[in-house]
């Protein structure tokens, strides 16, 4: 597949991030992005949610390993969930572009909140069982393929474009927090209060978030230049990436990387078989990764002034690569553990920065939702389908092999695509 760097006159005027003298004067103010009241109440309804769910993701994975003590049932959540958002991406998008996003916002989380609630129910009851499950984690994912695009979409909606920078790379720490804290919580909340309790947390989490929805004034869209649902706004979006193969050329680092090197439906085995922990000690490896991320916080506005971000999204895919060999190779501790997926995180951390940075500030604000949909669909089927691959190969072989492999193929991937691709790495955002 050949990437060409556009010419510099493809690139339309909003992709100049700033200035020098407007870089001197926001240093260290990206936290005062969070004056703008809509961007605020964003965040912090978005900060709960997203601790709620990643506790659910927790509480999922934990529930079954101890039903069926299986790789490959946990690789199969990978399946369910990919499934769903690779077929809806471009879809989702369009609405995204169509209707009122914030509307969207609010019928999606009342959605996943309910299915959260069937989980809690089932638990409850004891009725739990595989079907539920998968049935469950197919249908939020369907769900959460229309909620991805909206939410980075309405983003450049609630604060200055001057202010993106700053804005752009605080949420992503931001979802980064909250892998910690909920991953960590999750393991301990299953221990202390189980199963059930933990999901219906997660429900009243979607409360918060709900409300923070209702109480957000967002500019819509103009009609002239909104689209309409239908095939011809497909068109129009696969056109705009074609025009703009920067964007593109990004995202399919990301995704062939992420395939290769994503060894979460592993930790349960990780840290049952091989670790020997309990709940508790899978939550701390879940967590892990976004410890990583979070590290990076107080760097966060620096990485999103990086230059030449083709060069920088490739150094930091080699260095997750390196980190998730080292972890299949090193089982020694749970902290040992802990920190090669640190490692890991910190260098996605500075990936999704550069990545969601490019796409925002060179994407018309009509366009925003279909662009985004494509990139949900290479960041999330990524990985994803990686934890079909992982638990596939763990099955045929053994878990610490897979992970290493794993990382190996991500590692060659990525020398490949900067092979064919050498422009890649000269990729940047004026």
């Amino acid at each position: 597949m050949q990437i060409d760097e556009p010419p510099e006159n493809a690139l339309p005027e909003r992709a100049v991030i700033a200035t020098p003298g407007s870089v001197a004067q926001r240093r260290g103010r990206s936290w005062s992005v969070l004056r703008h009241r809509n961007y605020a109440l964003l965040f912090w309804g978005q900060l709960i949610s997203s601790t709620g769910t990643q506790m659910q993701i927790v509480a999922v994975a934990w529930q079954v390993f101890l039903l069926t003590h299986s790789a490959i049932a946990l690789g199969l959540i990978g399946l369910f969930q990919a499934i769903p958002r690779i077929i809806f991406s471009l879809v989702s998008g369009m609405f995204a572009d169509a209707f009122d996003r914030r509307k969207l916002l609010l019928v999606i989380q009342v959605v996943l909140a309910a299915l959260s609630a069937i989980l809690a129910l089932c638990t409850l009851f004891h009725v739990i069982n595989m079907f539920i499950i998968y049935a469950v984690v197919l249908v939020a994912a369907s769900v959460y393929a229309f909620d991805f695009p909206t939410r980075q979409a309405i983003i450049p909606n609630l604060i200055p474009r001057e202010r993106l920078v700053d804005g752009m790379p605080l949420y992503m720490a931001m979802i980064q927090l909250t892998g910690i804290v909920g991953a960590t919580v999750g393991g301990f909340v299953i221990a202390w209060l189980g199963l059930a309790n933990t999901y219906w947390i997660d429900v009243i989490s979607y409360a918060v978030v709900i409300g923070s929805l209702l109480f957000m004034a967002v500019p819509r869209i103009p009609a002239e230049k909104r689209t309409l649902a239908g095939f011809h706004a497909l068109i129009d979006g696969m056109r705009f990436l074609r025009i703009h193969p920067v964007i593109l050329a990004v995202i399919s680092l990301d995704f062939f990387a992420t395939f290769f090197g994503s060894p979460m439906s592993l930790l349960p085995i990780f840290a049952s078989n091989i670790l020997h922990v309990d709940a508790q000690g899978l939550g701390i490896l879940l967590a892990a990764d976004s410890i990583g991320g979070v590290a990076l916080a107080p760097l966060t506005g620096r990485i999103g002034r990086i230059v030449r971000q083709g060069l920088g999204i490739t150094l930091a895919i080699l260095v997750w690569g390196i980190c998730i060999v080292a972890f299949g190779l090193f089982p020694v501790s749970l902290w040992l553990a802990a920190l090669f997926l640190a490692g890991a995180g910190a260098a996605n951390m500075v990936s999704m920065i550069l990545r969601f940075l490019v796409i925002q500030i060179v994407t018309p604000d009509e366009f925003r939702g279909r662009v985004s949909s494509v990139n949900a669909m290479f960041a999330f089927g990524g990985p994803l389908l990686g934890q079909l691959e992982a638990g596939l190969v763990a099955s045929f072989t053994s878990p610490q092999f897979s992970v290493i492999s794993g990382g190996m193929a991500c590692i060659l991937a990525t020398v490949i695509i900067v092979a064919l691709v050498p422009n890649l790495l000269r990729v940047q955002v004026k």
